[in-house]
Order: C-alpha cells, then sequence, then structure tokens
C-alpha cells in the first residue's frame, strides 16, 4: 500500500464527465450554455424551494470552518445547493467540457468559483489550483467517486488535499422520497421531484494524518459517506 508522498497525481474527480468538442461559432456556443446554465440555476432553486427538507449536522460541524465535502456524484443535487450556504469562501471542480461549461454558469450564480479540470485531463494543473485555493482558505466539495466511477469508490484526489493541507472532510447524506433517478448513468444521478421531503446530514468531520496510508482513507471515507447516508435516510423515517 503506497504512502501519501508516493502519489504523484492522484485522482480527483470533476462534476461531470468531458465530451466531444462542439462546432459553431465561439461566442454563440458560450452564450447559450451559460443561458442553460442560468436557466439550470433558476429551476433549481425552485425546486430547491419547493421541497421540505429535514436537516442535521453533528455537533463537531461549524459551518465558519475551512471543510472539504465529501460525498457521491449520483446525490451531489443537494449537497450543491444546501452547501452554498456555508460561511467560508466555497470552489468547485468543473470538468472542461461541454456540460461542465453549463455547470460552470450554475455554480458561478450560486457563488462558488470554479476550477476547470478533471481526473481523466489536466489532473496535475487541477490539483495545483485546488492547493491554492485550500492553502488561501477555500472551502472544496465534489463528488468523490467521479467522473466516471466506479459508483461508490472513493478516488484519492480529496484524502490528499486534506493530508496536503491538513484540512478536515466532512461527509455529506442526502436522500429524496421517491426521486427521479437516472438509470442509465453510471451513477444513477438522483433529482428530487418538486414538493417532495428531503434529507440532508453533515457528518463528523475527519482528519487525515501526515503519516496515514492514501488506500486506508479512502475506505474510511467511504464508510464515512455510507454513515452519512444512512443518517439521511433515518431523517426521512423520523415522524
Amino acid at each position: 500500500m503506497n504512502r501519501m508522498k508516493q502519489e504523484k497525481n492522484p485522482d480527483v474527480g470533476a462534476g461531470l464527465r468531458a465530451g466531444p468538442g462542439s462546432q459553431g461559432h465561439p461566442k454563440k456556443i458560450a452564450f447559450t450554455r451559460c443561458f442553460l446554465g442560468y436557466m439550470a440555476y433558476v429551476l433549481s432553486f425552485l425546486l430547491y424551494k419547493s421541497l421540505r427538507i429535514r436537516y442535521k449536522q453533528h455537533a463537531d460541524y461549524n459551518p465558519k470552518q475551512q471543510y472539504f465535502s465529501a460525498f457521491w456524484h449520483g446525490k451531489q443535487w443537494l449537497p450543491v445547493l444546501r452547501l452554498a450556504q456555508h460561511q467560508t469562501k466555497r470552489v468547485v471542480l468543473v470538468s472542461p467540457s461541454r456540460d461542465g461549461d453549463v455547470l460552470a454558469c450554475w455554480l458561478k450564480r450560486l457563488g462558488y468559483e470554479i476550477i476547470r479540470g478533471s481526473s481523466r485531463r489536466d489532473n496535475t494543473s487541477a490539483l495545483r489550483a485546488m492547493r491554492r485555493k485550500v492553502q488561501d482558505g477555500y472551502s472544496l466539495g465534489f463528488g468523490v467517486d467521479g467522473p466516471i466511477g466506479p459508483m461508490h469508490s472513493v478516488k484519492p484526489g480529496m484524502t490528499y488535499l486534506s493530508q496536503k493541507g491538513q484540512v478536515p472532510i466532512v461527509p455529506i447524506g442526502s436522500a429524496f422520497v421517491r426521486p427521479w433517478v437516472l438509470e442509465k448513468a453510471w451513477d444513477r444521478y438522483e433529482i428530487p421531484k418538486p414538493f417532495s421531503k428531503a434529507a440532508f446530514y453533515i457528518g463528523k468531520p475527519i482528519y487525515i494524518a501526515k503519516d496515514a496510508h492514501l488506500e486506508e482513507s479512502n475506505r474510511l471515507l467511504e464508510k464515512a459517506i455510507f454513515e452519512a447516508e444512512a443518517q439521511a435516510h433515518a431523517l426521512l423515517d423520523e415522524k
């Protein structure tokens, strides 16, 4: 099992997978993607406001402290919206793709700063950019099993950054009552239905020791996210 210092370019994950290039006038394409991002912001905001959300956090969580937020790629819809309220500077990783252009415009509207990169391309530059943001006090979050899976398998990017910057990770769980599920997507992405019940849970912060093994830290984080997911589902079942 390799130690953290042996991990030169760990897989960092990303919001959406990269797609093939587009054709057309660059300015028109950019405008169209930003318009789609704006519409995604409006629709997601209205949907979010319609939900009946039960919220709970671990006693050790401090909304004014710098954290890395870890959640599953297919469950990122609610964390992205809820964590926009976290009381620190916030940055997210978005892939350099067509879908990523739309996502970046949406996230900017929510108050996030954007780093473009992915685990398949620009890995080193994305890691370098994230480390700079961490040093500047930014909180960071992304789906730790993205951008292409396998589903519910933590990539080493977040644990690597957490150890290097000595910033704790908070596992995030979310749950919906009978959501729409994109069955053909590798992550079985979940979207809540309007006016339905939802739950959001922030788990106990995890500190990665400087001499910790990367693989052991990944398995520890996987367990913590599953536990946070279970807590979110338990919230839904409460009377």
